[in-house]
């Protein structure tokens, strides 16, 4: 048996976040709008408490008017992010998903602070030592992170600027992104980075959009960072996407139509999977995880598909087509299921509609490149989240699309291709594994005893291995 690897989740607290900034980028009916500058302040203040037992009166009533305007869902997810220490948010996923056999869990951190208008507490780099202090040495294997990646941070500290919510003059921002990153993988047990193109930045070609992004950082009352060119920007992730081919870490890339954007619609200016064309051009063995699969608010496959033929949009296509063919192109793209809704009786047919249509039009394709991924602790919002394992097996053996060799490689057996964790002696060619040296080494000096996920992967020869 392959093990079980779930490419995707979260485990920063609201106080990791720019939690009030987020919320007032959002739209919503004309009297949420109105008092949003208070009603977001208080609730974001509320979420983010010192203690997550200690509500008081005006937070216990504020927040109950969100849950019953927002569902209960809500009323989960905020309870997750209130939880004071990171070491708890993590227990808590490992206790959620204990019925699914899950032997490695991939949490992915996020760095929003140069996007929104307020900050997080703690900073970026003490969030990543929390993390590895707290989740990864403890964990002895189970959970492996990836670290954030934000241009804007990169160039600000380049340049001496001061960092967000710092008036001009002020000390400089303190951190690279790009070496917090490095550090991360290369002494921290991180095994990949995340990177959030929708908040305001192409992965290229970043010269095109200088007018968008310049304008998020006037409205955030960041306007210092309008110097930044599209150029510049294209500089450092090319320096990112260099290091990753170099060192051999996986890119993990946002990649739905309605996540978190710096504002409504920024996502169709920065976060379409075309624009990660020139990327995979040029640097060819990059590994690349497309989240979500692009399946964002009407954008799913089959029903869209019928559509566009029935109107014949000329050139257009839904993100998820996109993906299908750029998956079949690129050798090491590969693209992860998280926080689809296969878990709503109502949702489940149309997935295994579609399912069926893209195995009809890319044969083989999706058997190789999809990865498991469940996107907690966001999910939480939807109902019977805890079974979305379950339910998206049922999706993919619907009719017999996938074998149970091809589900053990979409529960596991494809991550460990992304993830560059073949064995040693694999031949170069073939694929990554430097992620699994420096794992093992890692183990080494932590004196943890490797996993029974990671041993049993270990040659070339094992039944977990597979010919690319």
């Amino acid at each position: 048996m392959k093990p079980v690897i779930d490419i995707h989740e979260h485990v920063f607290r609201g106080r990791d976040i720019p939690l009030k900034g987020f919320l007032l980028s959002r739209k919503y009916e004309w009297y949420i709008q109105f008092l949003a500058p208070i009603l977001f302040r208080i609730i974001a203040k509320c979420i983010r408490r010192e203690r997550s037992d200690e509500k008081g009166l005006l937070c216990g009533l504020m927040l109950e008017l969100v849950y019953k305007y927002m569902g209960q869902g809500y009323h989960r997810w905020a309870d997750i992010l209130s939880i004071e220490q990171v070491a708890g948010i993590a227990s808590k996923l490992v206790q959620t998903f204990e019925k699914d056999g899950i032997d490695l869990y991939v949490p992915l951190m996020i760095d929003y602070e140069y996007w929104f208008k307020s900050t997080p507490e703690p900073t970026i780099a003490s969030q990543i030592d929390a993390v590895y202090r707290d989740v990864v040495l403890p964990s002895k294997g189970e959970i492996h992170p990836f670290a954030p990646f934000d241009p804007a941070r990169e160039l600000a500290h380049r340049a001496g600027m001061p960092g967000p919510n710092t008036p001009d003059g002020g000390p400089p921002e303190k951190y690279s992104s790009l070496e917090l990153a490095k550090d991360a993988i290369r002494n921290k047990g991180f095994i990949g980075i995340k990177v959030y193109n929708t908040l305001g930045y192409r992965p290229l070609g970043n010269a095109q959009v200088d007018d968008k992004r310049r304008r998020i950082f006037r409205s955030n009352k960041m306007e210092r960072y309008s110097v930044f060119t599209g150029e510049q920007f294209d500089e450092v992730l090319s320096e990112l996407y260099a290091f990753c081919v170099r060192d051999q870490v996986p890119i993990t890339a946002h990649c739905v139509s309605d996540g978190v954007e710096a504002y409504l619609g920024a996502s169709f200016d920065f976060g379409s999977p075309a624009y990660w064309r020139e990327v995979l051009d040029g640097f060819p063995d990059l590994h690349v995880n497309m989240a979500h699969f692009g399946w964002g608010h009407n954008q799913g496959y089959e029903d869209t598909r019928r559509l566009l033929m029935r109107l014949r949009f000329k050139g257009k296509k839904t993100w998820v087509r996109e993906i299908c063919e750029m998956l079949r192109k690129y050798r090491y793209l590969f693209t992860d299921v998280a926080h689809h809704n296969v878990v709503s009786e109502s949702d489940i047919a149309k997935y295994k509609a579609a399912y069926k249509a893209m195995c009809g039009d890319f044969p083989g394709t999706l058997q190789k490149k999809l990865l498991f991924g469940i996107d907690w602790h966001v999910i939480t919002r939807l109902d019977n989240f805890e079974n979305f394992k379950d339910k998206y097996v049922e999706v993919l053996t619907d009719e017999g699309l996938f074998t149970d060799e091809e589900i053990e490689d979409f529960l596991g057996g494809n991550a460990l291709h992304f993830l560059g964790l073949l064995p040693l002696d694999t031949k170069p060619e073939d694929g990554w594994t430097k992620n699994r040296k420096r794992l093992q080494s890692f183990y080494q000096d932590n004196e943890i005893e490797p996993p029974a996920w990671f041993t049993s992967t270990a040659s070339s020869t094992s039944p977990d291995s597979r010919a690319e």
